[in-house]
């Protein structure tokens, strides 16, 4: 029993001397596919992005123009030829699919999407103000007076070939995406057509076959059961009485059968569903969920992947529906041979499992979890009851070896919701409880929640009208625990993407107020801005954390290597988009300085340490520049010049004094509130509890070379945001002095820090708009600035923090 290399085929000589023209019979059955919802969604979102310096050529069509036209006139003809190529490939397919028998199907497709693809193109030519009826006259002209944006030529070309790709065999697949790359490339070489609106052209087209692909479904090319028949020969496995099995919810398609002997068989067969499912699942989840991560991989490294932990776990005593055989058919799609000799629970009538069954089951966990091997995902259809009534596990497509901790509890509680819709709540907790001990159930119970559940068996907990929580509290009653606090395995929830948009629609709407302009007048300044300027505040953005880990490493006494603490400072840029950034900073600081030797209070205060003395330095700037009157904010008053300069200005008295007030209002108000009074209680308590471990902590401040760290940190950290804004303004035309610069700056980070908004989103936006038009700046160049500062030092630097997180997961820091 081993898993056999893909195996060289005697017979596949002689197949090719046929020509395979499409990929399915003109019956397959079609099926509308969850990747095709995503490339709809992403080429529309794509395309509307770049619709922003439309339809006016930018600085990349212009680099691009001249790179093309410094190319050696050889290329010339094959430009042409490609260029030729792009028009003529798609109507060769056209034409196939009306003389081909029984083809008009695919052929009314094509047209469909390319109707769609032309509606599209009248949108974004109406958004972007493209004649787009001139470029439809003249599209077939490659010497003709083209729009700036929206490639006419390549978008229908794009919408034919992508729709009649999944009928096509794999050689005329590739063969057509090698015809739109040069086609692209060809396009912009003979000047037919600038580079973003080319792109967006094939952004378009795979639209406009998504739709068609949406409304009418497309065969998903699998194998004909002669074909595996054929396939599994080669692997020296017989097989016959071959019949088409379902598609699950991954893409991978199944066949079942039997040998010569009658010994039943279950053939996975890995094909560009099954690579497509995994890809778009494991993506969504990892949008979703903490700890997981996109999957890229071939058929045959999926089947590799499963039949190698389904055979460790046999060799560990997991009783499993054995792999036959694996290997690869003539096609290119993977094939994953099991025995059958059994029924999947889903399968099976409702009486025919009971108690001992479902002891049978949690002893199989059990087993796996011994040997440290998590299914990840658990359903009906994972588990088997064999012909001799014992229970096996019969799915490995999502599980991984040397588990630990949160993988193994998180199946426990996924088999405990599985066996409850079986045979019922009370008996499968008291079942549970009975196999795996209180202990192993009690660390289950955060877990026990619909993020951990597999869609399909969320989706029947919910139809059934049941609720976890009930579930859960069985399980809390039999271990006799306390209620637990729930696992945070959501990374994003519907909850908080409605309440981004609420505080991004607040933002626009404060930017809108304060500076009195609408979106169209910020579009134009950001068209306008200068493409050095932007590429140089992005350049200089990843550096601000230096400092902030200089400071940090300023606030302990525990060694601590200054990488590590880079890091710590990229991870809390990732996390400091859901939760506000103070608190971000203060649960991951806690946990990476735990991790270190530093004891829970010490941690928090190295948090606190920080965040006072950064506190310390912003309002000892502020005050500096005031006071010598190298700046002022000019918040009641109409500002000073165009061009921000306003050094010299008198200190607006009124305005501090308006503040003071105001602010001993809030603190009085608050203090009247019993929820606030009975939070600052627990909190003083909080700190008395912890203050013995924190006093070790407070010892940094004595150190003369750790106080100059923190302060140091803090200060750059101040100059290097100072001296992004600055470039970002600069990016717009405008200037301001560096003392009015850091005034703005450390005011609105210390006046965003006080609002209980996650990440300060659309108060740190207003904040900072306001403070631009009180040292001069024109209105709408003081929004579009504070947005691009934004852009360029919160929304974009989780893009390298996430990998950062997976660094110190990875060395054990989180």
């Amino acid at each position: 029993m081993s898993v056999e290399a893909p195996a060289r085929r005697p017979q596949r000589e002689r197949r090719r001397t046929t020509i395979r023209i499409f990929s399915s019979a003109s019956d397959a059955p079609r099926a509308r596919r969850p990747s095709d919802v995503f490339l709809l969604l992403g080429t529309l979102i794509a395309a509307a992005l770049g619709t922003v310096p439309a339809p006016d050529a930018t600085a990349l069509d212009t680099a691009a123009a001249n790179l093309a036209a410094a190319v050696p006139g050889l290329f010339g003809g094959v430009w042409e030829v490609a260029y030729d190529v792009l028009l003529i490939w798609p109507v060769v397919l056209l034409t196939a699919t009306v003389v081909a028998r029984s083809r008009l199907r695919i052929g009314r497709d094509m047209v469909v999407g390319l109707v769609a693809t032309i509606v599209y193109l009248a949108g974004f030519a109406a958004t972007t103000g493209t004649d787009l009826g001139a470029a439809l006259t003249d599209w077939l002209d490659p010497a003709g007076d083209h729009a700036a944006y929206l490639g006419v030529r390549v978008a229908i070309a794009t919408a034919l070939i992508a729709t009649a790709a999944p009928h096509l065999s794999q050689p005329l697949r590739r063969f057509g995406r090698w015809i739109l790359v040069l086609g692209v490339l060809a396009t912009v070489a003979l000047g037919a057509g600038a580079l973003l609106g080319t792109v967006a052209g094939v952004l378009l087209g795979l639209a406009g076959a998504a739709t068609a692909h949406l409304l009418f479904g497309s065969p998903g090319g699998r194998l004909t059961p002669s074909e595996v028949a054929d396939a599994l020969a080669d692997l020296g496995v017989q097989a016959v009485d071959l019949a088409p099995g379902p598609l699950d919810a991954r893409g991978v398609a199944t066949m079942l059968g039997r040998t010569p002997e009658g010994r039943p068989l279950r053939i996975k067969i890995f094909g560009r569903d099954a690579r497509n499912g995994q890809l778009i699942a494991s993506t969504w989840s990892s949008l979703r969920l903490r700890g997981a991560s996109p999957k890229f991989g071939s058929g045959w490294q999926q089947v590799q992947a499963e039949s190698l932990v389904s055979l460790y776990a046999e060799r560990g005593g997991v009783p499993v529906m054995p792999v036959i055989a694996a290997g690869v058919a003539a096609e290119g799609d993977a094939v994953l041979v099991l025995d059958a000799d059994g029924r999947p629970f889903d399968a099976l009538d409702a009486d025919a499992i009971d108690e001992a069954t479902v002891e049978a089951t949690w002893r199989a966990f059990r087993r796996m979890a011994s040997i440290g091997v998590a299914l990840g995902r658990v359903d009906a259809g994972s588990l088997v009851l064999r012909a001799d009534g014992s229970v096996a596990v019969g799915d490995f497509s999502d599980a991984a070896m040397g588990v630990e901790g949160r993988g193994l509890d998180a199946d426990a509680a996924q088999v405990l919701v599985v066996t409850a819709l079986l045979v019922g709540r009370e008996p499968a907790v008291d079942v549970a409880a009975r196999v795996l001990g209180p202990e192993a159930l009690e660390r289950a119970l955060p877990y026990l929640q619909r993020a951990a559940m597999d869609p399909a068996v969320a989706h029947e907990v919910k139809r059934r009208g049941w609720d976890l929580d009930d579930l859960r509290l069985l399980a809390e009653q039999e271990t006799g625990s306390a209620p637990p606090d729930l696992e945070q395995l959501r990374r994003v929830t519907w909850g908080s993407i409605l309440k981004l948009a609420i505080l991004g629609l607040i933002a626009y709407t404060l930017v809108s107020a304060i500076a009195d302009v609408g979106l169209s007048n910020i579009v134009d300044e950001f068209r306008s801005a200068g493409t050095t300027e932007v590429i140089l505040a992005l350049a200089i953005s990843p550096f601000v954390a230096f400092p902030q880990a200089v400071s940090t490493r300023g606030a302990t006494l525990a060694p601590v290597g200054f990488f590590p603490v880079l890091m710590l400072q990229y991870g809390i840029q990732f996390i400091a988009l859901a939760v506000p950034s103070s608190a971000a900073r203060v649960a991951l600081e806690v946990r990476f300085f735990e991790r270190v030797g530093v004891k829970a209070a010490g941690a928090v205060s190295i948090g606190v340490i920080d965040s006072v003395v950064g506190f310390a330095v912003q309002l000892t700037l502020i005050i500096l520049i005031t006071v010598s009157g190298l700046a002022s904010l000019h918040l009641f008053g109409s500002g000073g010049s165009s061009s921000g300069s306003g050094s010299g200005q008198a200190i607006d008295w009124r305005a501090i004094v308006i503040g003071v007030v105001l602010l001993l209002l809030a603190v009085g108000v608050a203090l009247a509130i019993p929820r606030v009074r009975r939070f600052g209680r627990r909190f003083l308590d909080g700190l008395r509890q912890g203050a013995a471990d924190g006093r070790d902590a407070l010892r940094v401040l004595r150190h003369p070379r750790k106080l100059g760290a923190l302060l140091a940190g803090n200060l750059g950290t101040q100059v290097l945001q100072a001296i992004i804004l600055g470039v970002c303004l600069a990016a717009f035309g405008r200037s301001a002095s560096f003392a009015e610069l850091i005034l703005v700056n450390t005011f609105v980070c210390l006046f965003a820090g006080f609002m209980p908004v996650p990440g300060g989103v659309g108060v740190f936006e207003a904040a900072m708009t306001a403070g631009l038009i009180a040292i001069g700046v024109p209105q709408a160049a003081a929004a579009s600035t504070a947005l691009l500062y934004r852009l360029v030092t919160f929304y974009i630097p989780p893009a390298w923090g996430g990998f950062a997180m997976k660094w110190m997961r990875a060395n054990r820091y989180l």
